[in-house]
């Protein structure tokens, strides 16, 4: 399932957020992560505090001026209730194999074999992974979810000295890590934060 609203319609209001920095650069990708990452590394129970928390409280100004709030969040609520349900952690913890995050994200279905070295992770999921990580930007958190989140950061990393000491650090055979494999770590320990955050808030 893709994201309720047309990605070019979603990316227009996007760009309409006033006080978010870097607003009109915000893509369709980048703000699904980031809503992936509100849910799985802060444990948020609705979207709407974790933005006004995140962007501050004025976000919504320019969307209510225009009357497009009401599209907007409800493509949001709708995406938001698709990552609740792929991500209950005690579904996740039935079958630990099980991807169910990837059926959010369609870039997710058709990944390249080309080796990680090359830093070749597609713009969508680089998008993705930079939005998931920004929602924890701000976060103070445990060993195990830092590490979790270091995977999920890892498809950010363009080629270069940075990638390549990630690689070398956490896989037997860097060289032969394929840009999908990465990918693949990166939605579990997705998942794994997900699990972990749920677990803690009981």
């Amino acid at each position: 399932m893709t994201f309720p609203l047309e990605q070019n319609r979603l990316e227009s209001l996007l760009a309409l957020l006033p006080g978010v920095p870097g607003a009109e650069r915000l893509s369709a990708d980048y703000f699904a992560g980031w809503l992936c990452g509100a849910l799985c590394v802060l444990g948020a129970e609705e979207p709407v505090g974790a933005m006004d928390a995140h962007w501050g409280e004025s976000w919504s100004e320019a969307l209510m001026e225009q009357e497009l709030l009401d599209e907007f969040m409800g493509g949001v609520e709708e995406y938001w209730q698709l990552l609740q349900e792929r991500l209950d952690g005690a579904v996740l913890t039935q079958d630990p194999d099980a991807l169910p995050v990837a059926d959010a994200l369609p870039w997710a279905h058709h990944l390249p074999d080309r080796p990680a070295s090359s830093g070749g992770v597609p713009e969508a999921a680089r998008a993705w992974a930079s939005g998931f990580v920004d929602a924890a930007r701000d976060q103070t958190l445990g060993h195990e979810a830092a590490e979790l989140l270091a995977v999920v950061r890892a498809l950010t990393l363009g080629p270069g000295a940075t990638l390549q000491a990630y690689l070398q650090q956490a896989y037997d055979e860097p060289l032969r890590i394929p840009v999908a494999a990465l990918i693949d770590d990166a939605l579990y320990a997705a998942q794994d934060l997900r699990i972990l955050t749920q677990g803690q808030a009981r």
